[in-house]
């Protein structure tokens, strides 16, 4: 029984209507990103097991403690209390393979991507655990060295990868891999002595490999809640997100209307659950003692978005991205941002790269910026251009070590002399803005391409 995301919520509604019902099976698979998925376990394992049990009839096998000899032997024996037990197996080693590497590695780089470094820490200690890999061995070599060690996918990028190491590698703990078995002794268990009434298995999992056997004859034991397809299904992603801010906004004693969910659906998307989820939290948590959330609180979000947009803007800007850079651009018009607001946002910007290619350029003589490494920029080059400038050191050298040397690298990207002529026709631009007749998104979609391409 495959329980696909078109229609998640109301499929795992039914799996847990059956469980208090009575109907329950020997294998439960849930599959997606875990700050989505372990909720909904929650509910299912309160179904399944007693409050006053849970304690001593339930079990929880890590990556890092699992081995299939374990879990028949806590298959194998009863629990405390009377009833059955519940197992639950936290992604299961057996059912990844060398095939799933490169989708494990996006969403390593996903959470690079926006920040989040204790969930691209976990997933990063994870990989390197699997692999038997000391990310320490890694400190010191260039990215295609790491490419090499980590037999890395061709077609993603190691850049953020190498940049993370270099100020997170202390953080990346990894654990030696046991010797997990094969899922066959597993597989014999199931045939001959499953038996939902005694011990249930839950698996639940980021990511498997949908074609290894293991995974195709567990299907045959009980559902299989997939939401890792969501991303696959435009359509089933909008319905998703609908009925997922409906049931977190209920879940959390508050009401709303279809207003306000239009409303979280422009502005905040529905492409990324777990970020969707975490927005709702705030919103909650915002309303405070009142009960219903409205349009207009919603609106508050949309300040901290235009913010992130605008810094995504600027960002796919110094990357030379043109497709992110329109893609940026219509979010933030479509959502009402004035385009001077835009316009006033690129060339600070731009005065920022003209700044710290100045101070990197003519006051430290540095030429080239490419190759070099975050650590000396923040233990050595940073610290002694500071102490030269004393009280003079402009804002921009007051930010985050991290977040200057990324700015850094894309300052240098771009031909100085060419920077300060376009910075000059920004001041044309913000006349043609207030007085002309050309349309404000052609005009700012011409300045971004100009941008880029430096002409």
């Amino acid at each position: 029984m495959n329980l696909n995301s078109k229609k998640y919520l109301g499929q795992i509604k039914e799996v847990i209507k059956k469980a208090e019902a009575g109907k329950v099976y020997p294998v439960y698979m849930f599959i997606g990103d875990r700050p989505i998925i372990h909720p909904q376990i929650n509910k299912l394992i309160d179904c399944l097991i007693p409050k006053e049990a849970k304690d001593f009839n339930f079990e929880i096998l890590s990556p890092d403690s699992f081995s299939e000899g374990r879990l028949l032997e806590l298959l194998g024996t009863q629990g405390f209390f009377p009833g059955r037990k519940v197992i639950l197996i936290q992604d299961l080693p057996l059912l990844i393979s060398s095939d799933t590497a490169k989708t494990r590695w996006k969403k390593a780089l996903a959470a690079i991507e926006a920040d989040d470094n204790d969930r691209a820490t976990e997933l990063i200690s994870r990989i390197f655990s699997d692999l038997n890999i000391d990310p320490m061995e890694l400190k010191g070599l260039s990215s295609g060295q790491i490419k090499d060690v980590l037999s890395w996918p061709k077609d993603l990028r190691i850049a953020s990868l190498s940049e993370f190491l270099e100020v997170h590698c202390g953080d990346i703990k990894t654990a030696e891999p046991m010797n997990t078995g094969s899922g066959n002794r597993l597989l014999v268990w199931l045939a001959q002595r499953a038996d939902p009434s005694l011990a249930i298995i839950i698996l639940e999992s980021e990511i498997v490999d949908k074609k290894c056997s293991l995974y195709k004859e567990l299907k045959k034991y009980g559902p299989v809640v997939d939401l890792d397809k969501e991303k696959k299904d435009r359509k089933g992603g909008t319905d998703f997100a609908i009925g997922l801010i409906s049931d977190l906004i209920r879940e959390s004693g508050k009401k709303t209307d279809n207003k306000a969910i239009k409303v979280i659906m422009d502005r905040v998307g529905h492409k990324d659950p777990v970020g969707l989820k975490t927005e709702i939290q705030k919103l909650v948590a915002r309303a405070g003692d009142s009960v219903r959330i409205t349009a207009e609180d919603v609106c508050e979000l949309v300040v901290r978005h235009r913010d992130e947009e605008l810094y995504n803007l600027t960002n796919a800007i110094g990357e030379k991205d043109l497709g992110k850079c329109l893609n940026s651009l219509n979010y933030l018009l479509d959502q009402g941002i004035h385009p001077l607001a835009i316009l006033k946002t690129i060339a600070n910007f731009l005065r920022k790269m003209i700044i710290l290619r100045a101070v990197f350029e003519y006051g430290a003589g540095i030429k080239g910026f490419k190759n070099l490494r975050f650590k000396i920029f923040k233990d050595r080059i940073l610290p002694e251009i500071k102490e030269s400038l004393g009280d003079d050191q402009p804002d921009v050298l007051k930010g985050h070590p991290y977040r200057l040397y990324k700015l850094s690298l894309q300052a240098y990207g771009f031909d100085l002399d060419r920077m300060l002529v376009f910075l000059a026709l920004l001041a044309e631009a913000d006349l043609e803005f207030k007085g002309g007749r050309t349309p404000h998104r052609v005009l700012l979609e011409t300045l971004v391409f100009r941008f880029i391409s430096m002409e």
